[in-house]
């Protein structure tokens, strides 16, 4: 179901044109018939865990199609779609497979991602970012943009650090900026099988999670015939950054 245009500023080519609706994550990545509501973010923070086990409903409607924003301009949307998407859809089908046809209680996979060309899926990655975030995001990180508009390029300042991991329970988290006292300034994104996080001006590895800032080194040409990753799959009930507690840890806690 279309979604129809607006008149706006693109956020990756930062010109005033039509937006159309683009699907954060891509819609061919399990986000065709998304339904979901639209909360304040103030009120779902401060109600989390009513929120969350049900004990307040949503006021607003149910909304469907996909989850997404106005974000890019038709021509900035068909970029990416010839460039980096089938990538991204590539990879998440494989991460879904796997969760899907293993016990639920693993923790943690191991699995082969030679064959998907990983600077192409971290420049998804960062538009997703982008796409998640108001203008300003990049005002202050215009280097992002520039990561994501040439898709020749590997040049990305060492401030930016990515971490990724898997998911299939919980709820989603939309990707926007946030400041935080342990962490620093993060972005955090997770709508299944993936959750993805940008860790900004932070020299310190989070532990927890896979790194993926190399990815951006990646040489198709020096392609390797076997290239393992492992990522630990985590719950998201709360919309707090970081937070990984299990449905049980957060019912149990006051």
């Amino acid at each position: 179901m279309s979604k129809g245009t607006k008149s706006g500023k693109c956020k990756l080519c930062l010109e005033t044109k039509e937006l159309n609706f683009e699907h954060i994550p891509p819609r061919s990545a399990f986000n065709k018939d998304t339904k979901y509501y639209v909360i304040d973010q103030t009120e779902y923070y401060q109600k989390a865990k009513e929120y969350t086990f049900g004990n307040i409903k949503p006021k607003s409607r149910k909304e469907q199609g996909g989850m997404g924003e106005f974000s890019f301009c038709f021509d900035c949307n068909g970029f990416l779609g010839s460039n980096y998407v089938r990538t991204y859809k590539k990879f998440a089908q494989i991460a879904m497979s796997i969760i899907q046809s293993n016990d639920k209680n693993i923790k943690a996979f191991q699995f082969d991602i030679s064959d998907i060309n990983l600077l192409k899926f971290l420049k998804q990655i960062t538009a997703i970012f982008i796409a998640s975030n108001h203008h300003t995001f990049t005002e202050s990180y215009p280097e992002l943009l520039e990561f994501v508009r040439n898709k020749n390029t590997s040049e990305l300042s060492e401030r930016f650090r990515f971490y990724m991991y898997l998911n299939n329970e919980g709820k989603n988290r939309n990707g926007q900026i946030h400041f935080t006292n342990l962490y620093g300034t993060v972005c955090e994104f997770t709508f299944r099988p993936f959750g993805f996080v940008l860790s900004i001006d932070n020299p310190k590895r989070i532990m927890e999670l896979s790194e993926i800032t190399n990815f951006k080194h990646y040489d198709k040409a020096n392609k390797l015939d076997k290239l393992p990753i492992v990522l630990n799959k985590y719950p998201t009930y709360y919309p707090f950054p970081l937070d990984y507690r299990t449905e049980i840890e957060l019912n149990s806690s006051t």
